[in-house]
């Protein structure tokens, strides 16, 4: 077996959004994908994840135990396959930090807009081999679709936490059955 498909799942303080994306991903992708997250501060670094969030993970059939911020460093950047972030201010910021990793960075609301129109188009294969084939088409594509930010619920009621994991679900879905490919 390859090694997994590495999608690294980046917000502010890793405390909110990416928690929610990278449990989320994982929950829709089988053991060849392998997700983990990092904020862009170290403010909340080793933190549990806002109550609200486990929540909605929780109340959705997603693993919420055991996660602890982290504060991003190269090696994550580097370890990744692919980048997932939730505003264009974080992917201007591993641009300019890790610029070498501005072509496999992307908005993750953006990013699954692209898998849902490029998932035909995949080769047949494993994860690994979809994975690299999604991010050349998303990479080709990146121009073509509208940035679309993910707010930032930090501090803001339930219901906010609810349609952001929304918008995460609605992302996601396409980028793992892109992923994993047709059953």
């Amino acid at each position: 077996m390859s090694a997994p498909f590495s999608v690294l799942h980046v917000c502010t303080g890793n405390i909110c959004r990416s928690p929610m994306s990278e449990r989320i991903l994982d929950g829709l992708t089988g053991d060849a994908v392998y997700n983990h997250g990092a904020g862009t501060s170290s403010w909340h670094e080793g933190d549990d994840m806002q109550p609200f969030s486990a929540r909605e993970l929780e109340d959705r059939g997603y693993e919420s135990a055991g996660h602890g911020a982290r504060h991003l460093v190269r090696a994550h950047v580097a370890a990744s396959d692919l980048i997932l972030v939730a505003t264009a201010g974080h992917a201007e910021f591993i641009a300019e930090s890790y610029p070498e990793a501005a072509g496999k960075t992307f908005l993750v609301r953006t990013f699954g807009r692209i898998a849902a129109d490029a998932a035909a188009e995949l080769p047949e294969g494993d994860v690994h081999t979809r994975g690299k084939a999604l991010l050349a088409l998303a990479e080709a594509r990146r121009g073509d679709y509208e940035d679309a930010d993910l707010a930032d619920p930090w501090g803001m009621s339930r219901t906010e936490y609810a349609r952001i994991a929304d918008q995460l679900e609605a992302a996601l879905k396409p980028v793992a059955a892109a992923l994993e490919g047709p059953s």
